[in-house]
């Protein structure tokens, strides 16, 4: 089924003149055969950090401890849609893991598909808490994106990590889900769960 590709959104924040932006960026990503490589444009003025370089590679030991996938036979492509974005933080780690998972797995995504969360490398897995500040920020973005392009769908799921602090009385056109780790945040958006032998949550697959 390869090569494969998708796009996923990926909420972001940057500090402008002292105040928090927060806004939504596309990212292409996608799947075709390689050697376990990690791939990202930077034509159009678009930046990558190494620490989020760093990262993406963090996912990646994640996911070959968890799930049987074509991870070593596959190179991952990640292309920002627009011009002069700079991805430097680790928020993306849920909807990027997911989207990775699916196109390796061939299992669709939904539409759309809408999620934030950071897995640190000393924590494997495991989601961090969103400060409630900041988790506000993107679901309000969020909100805006889903009224504007999906003003019929109803309520949309969005994956947030468990225990994060946010205020669901203005999200009216959301579903906010709270997932603890990456591979639950798999298993409640594609229903893959990872392999029996794999080890468990945050122990064996830090970076």
């Amino acid at each position: 089924m390869l090569p494969a590709s998708t796009q996923v959104l990926l909420f972001t924040q940057a500090d402008v003149g002292g105040h928090a932006l927060f806004r939504v960026v596309p990212v292409e990503v996608s799947v075709r055969p390689g050697q376990g490589r990690l791939w990202t444009d930077v034509s159009r003025g678009n930046a990558f950090t190494a620490a989020w370089q760093d990262h993406a590679r963090h996912l990646s030991v994640v996911g070959r401890a968890r799930y049987a996938l074509p991870w070593e036979e596959t190179d991952l492509h990640v292309s920002p849609r627009g011009r002069n974005v700079t991805l430097d933080g680790r928020s993306a780690s849920l909807p990027l893991f997911v989207t990775w998972v699916s196109l390796l797995a061939g299992l669709p995504l939904p539409s759309p598909f809408l999620g934030t969360g950071v897995a640190l490398d000393a924590h494997g897995e495991r989601l961090a808490p969103a400060p409630r500040e900041f988790l506000q920020g993107k679901l309000g973005v969020a909100q805006s994106y889903v009224t504007q392009v999906f003003p019929r769908a109803g309520k949309v799921t969005v994956f947030v990590p468990e225990g994060s602090g946010f205020d669901p009385a203005p999200l009216t056109a959301l579903d906010v889900r709270p997932v603890p780790t990456l591979t639950k945040a798999v298993e409640a958006v594609l229903g893959l769960k990872p392999r029996a032998d794999g080890p468990e949550a945050g122990e064996g697959v830090g970076g």
